[in-house]
């Protein structure tokens, strides 16, 4: 009973320091989901080793399938939670309206096609940008790497991968 009261300390210390924290990112709640889990495996492993000393014996076998479903129950809530970053979740119209209006409003781009962005941790862009035919690459080059630094400044999304499209350089 001493082990299981000192892990039961042990993982409270950083549930407490989790819990005074403001932000919450997937990773610190997956960390308070699994602490959480935890605490309640030492508190019906705690039950169970009182009542198996009284002689009640199926509370080691209650305690255990209790235990199972606690696991199971939080990894499908954590999986639920967490799906879209390991599919990549589909941003917003607004979000994607947004970042054209951005790349448009650089000089030399004279449109966007086939915009596909992911929300994947911190968001991931992926778009070719129409530039006037017969612009030098070095300055096709340059109009891509200010489309990708404007979009990243003014949306937050840290990877940004934006491309010339050659074999289609006409405007809808």
């Amino acid at each position: 009973m001493i082990v299981i009261l000192a892990g039961m300390f042990v993982v409270a210390v950083p549930t407490i320091d989790i819990l005074r924290i403001k932000t919450r990112g997937a990773s610190m709640k997956t960390q308070l989901v699994a602490l959480f889990k935890d605490e309640i495996s030492y508190v019906a492993a705690l039950i169970a080793v009182i009542l198996v000393a009284q002689e009640y014996y199926l509370a080691d076998p209650i305690a255990s399938t209790f235990l199972a479903a606690i696991i199971a129950f939080s990894g499908m809530y954590l999986l639920k939670d967490n799906v879209h970053y390991l599919v990549g979740k589909a941003p917003s119209k607004e979000f994607i309206e947004k970042i054209e209006l951005i790349a448009k409003s650089v000089k030399g781009v004279l449109g966007v096609q086939d915009l596909k962005a992911g929300y994947i941790g911190p968001g991931i862009t992926d778009f070719p940008i129409k530039v006037k035919k017969g612009t030098l690459i070095e300055e096709a080059d340059r109009i891509a790497e200010e489309v990708k630094e404007k979009v990243s400044r003014e949306t937050g999304c840290q990877h940004c991968v934006i491309y010339i499209d050659p074999a289609n350089n006409t405007v809808k």
